[in-house]
């Protein structure tokens, strides 16, 4: 019986240990999923660019600049995003600077993989649906500790 019991200790103890890997291994695969999808929308932003001698993207006044990826960028990407509110990507332009954006981010173990990947990444957060001011894009500092859940990928300047 002690035997027994031991055995269900030790399996006890390795299960909760597998169960703390995993939460960690699930934010970095979120972090990477988005990061990858900023990465395709803005290969679609250039190749729209490339075919109308304009860049797409809302102005960033509202929060339907969704529509710019279902309106202009369906053929450019290789699955369909939703064509509703709920879309969580956006391209957002303001005069000639571009960006693409994800939010809003609510787990905290994805926004601090996405800050550990931003330098690499060329990664800008901000606290609110409003793309990073010019000066943020100078800076080294891509991803603040004061960001609080969208993340933007700069296409052109």
């Amino acid at each position: 019986m002690v035997e027994l019991l031991i055995v269900m200790v030790i399996i006890g103890i390795l299960a909760g240990t597998m169960m703390l890997t995993m939460g960690g291994g699930k934010g970095k695969a979120e972090a990477t999923r988005i990061v990858s999808d900023l990465r395709n929308l803005k290969a679609a932003a250039i190749m729209y660019y490339t075919d109308n001698s304009e860049w797409p993207g809302g102005t960033g006044n509202d929060n339907e600049t969704w529509k710019w990826i279902t309106q202009s960028l369906d053929k450019y990407l290789d699955r369909d995003y939703p064509d509703n509110d709920s879309i969580n990507y956006y391209v957002v332009k303001d005069g000639s600077t571009v960006f693409v954006g994800y939010g809003a981010i609510t787990d905290n173990a994805v926004k601090e993989s996405l800050k550990a990947m931003a330098a690499e990444a060329g990664l800008y957060g901000t606290s609110s649906f409003s793309t990073p001011a010019s000066t943020d894009i100078t800076t080294s500092d891509y991803y603040g500790d004061n960001n609080d859940g969208y993340v933007w990928m700069l296409v052109t300047k």
